[in-house]
C-alpha cells in the first residue's frame, strides 16, 4: 500500500535492535492508514498499539509521538505531489498533456492509498504543524501547476483572455473535490472512476 524508503541504522555487526529494524516503522505507518480508512478521524496510540501488535511504550521507541508519524505521512505526500510535478514541467509534452497526465496521476495515487486521503484533506486528523507542511506543499504543488497552465497560455493553448489563477484553483479544487468524495463515499467511489468526465469540464472551460 504505502512505500516508504528508509535507511536502516548502523548498527555492531550481529547487534541490530529488531525492536528498532525499518520494517516496524513502515508497519505503524501502514496501520494509522489503516485506522484512516476504517473512519478514525483521531488517530490514539493506544489504538495504534493495538492495531500493529505492540504495547504504546513500544510505539515511542520508533517514533516520539503521533507528530512525528503523521510527519512521515505528510511528507510521503508531499513527495508524491510534487516531484511529478516537477517533473512534468520539464517535460517535453504540451502543457495541457502535461496537466492531464499530473491530474491523472495524482488521482490514481490517492485511489491506490485511500487513508492518506484524509491526511491530504486534513479534516482535523493531522496535528498542526503537519496540517501547516500540508498546507506549504499544496502551495508548492499548485505553483507547480500554474507555471503549466502559464505555458498553455503562452502556447496559445488556453481560451483567450483567461484567468490563471481561477484555472490553477479550479484544477486543485478538482483533485482535491475528488479526493473529498472519495472519502466520503466510504472509499467505495475510487476519483479515478471521475477522471475522464473531470477532465472534459475543466478543458471546456479554459482549453482551446
Amino acid at each position: 500500500m504505502i512505500d516508504i524508503k528508509e535507511t536502516p541504522p548502523k548498527t555492531k555487526a550481529n547487534k541490530t535492535d529488531r525492536r528498532r529494524r525499518p520494517g516496524r516503522k513502515v508497519e505503524i505507518l501502514q496501520a494509522v492508514i489503516t485506522l484512516l480508512e476504517k473512519g478514525e478521524y483521531k488517530v490514539t496510540t493506544a489504538a495504534l498499539a493495538a492495531e500493529v501488535g505492540l504495547s504504546e511504550a513500544a510505539l515511542y521507541r520508533h517514533f516520539t509521538g503521533k507528530t512525528a508519524i503523521f510527519k512521515a505521512l505528510t511528507d510521503y505526500i508531499s513527495d508524491h505531489l510534487l516531484k511529478p510535478a516537477d517533473k512534468l514541467v520539464k517535460s517535453n509534452d504540451s502543457a495541457i498533456k502535461q496537466l492531464k497526465k499530473l491530474f491523472n496521476y495524482n488521482l490514481g495515487f490517492f485511489a491506490d492509498h485511500p487513508g492518506l486521503c484524509r491526511v491530504f484533506l486534513m479534516g482535523g486528523v493531522v496535528p498542526q504543524a503537519e496540517a501547516e507542511q500540508m498546507v506549504k506543499a499544496i502551495g508548492e504543488y499548485r505553483s507547480s501547476v500554474k507555471k503549466l497552465m502559464l505555458q498553455a497560455q503562452k502556447n496559445r493553448d488556453l481560451v483567450k483572455g483567461v484567468d490563471i489563477d481561477a484555472a490553477t484553483d479550479l484544477y486543485v479544487g478538482m483533485l482535491q473535490a475528488a479526493t473529498l468524495r472519495f472519502v466520503i463515499s466510504d472509499f467505495k467511489k475510487p476519483p479515478t472512476d471521475e477522471a475522464a468526465s473531470a477532465w472534459k469540464l475543466f478543458t471546456q472551460a479554459v482549453a482551446k
